[in-house]
């Protein structure tokens, strides 16, 4: 029983071509001017290691500090707010009588945290991002080296 029609598209390939495989799940999306062709027309695909020609480098997709460092100003909003809330919780606490000890120091320690999180947070995401993209190139020129040894039938 074949199953082809049924299959989802990200189901490896029949012909056990891995490297493949990979780099069309780990490519960039098409751009939005470009459209592909429609998944059953005729068109003949060129694969992109064919004719070594390779594909033009996109662009790279925007720093992750970038992108949450609105997110890191609401943060220090929030952390503005909750110190005059700590100094209205002791004024009623001490003055007054009225309030908690580990209320106040609950506030003090999450206080405290958002500072923490203001401090480390861009440096973490900008290594976390370098780190990531840097792993990912190695690891596809390999399958295409696998690729290659498997079609000229040489072993290493």
């Amino acid at each position: 029983m074949k199953t082809g029609a049924t299959k989802p598209e990200w189901d490896t390939p029949p012909d056990g071509d891995f490297a493949r495989y990979v780099e069309r799940l780990t490519a960039p999306a098409p751009a939005r001017g470009v459209q592909a062709p429609a998944p059953g027309s005729t068109t003949a695909q060129k694969p992109a290691g064919a004719g070594g020609v390779r594909p033009a480098p996109q662009s790279a997709p925007p720093d992750l500090a970038l992108v949450l460092k609105p997110l890191l100003g609401v943060v220090r909003a929030v952390r503005a707010v909750l110190l005059v809330l700590i100094v209205l919780h002791g004024v009623a606490l001490f003055m007054f009588s009225q309030g908690s000890l580990p209320g106040l120091a609950v506030m003090a320690a999450i206080w405290w945290g958002l500072g923490r999180l203001i401090d480390v947070a861009p440096k973490a995401l900008s290594s976390a991002a370098f780190g990531a993209a840097s792993g990912v190139e190695p690891l596809q020129e390999r399958l295409r080296q696998v690729a290659q040894q498997r079609t000229t039938g040489k072993k290493k």
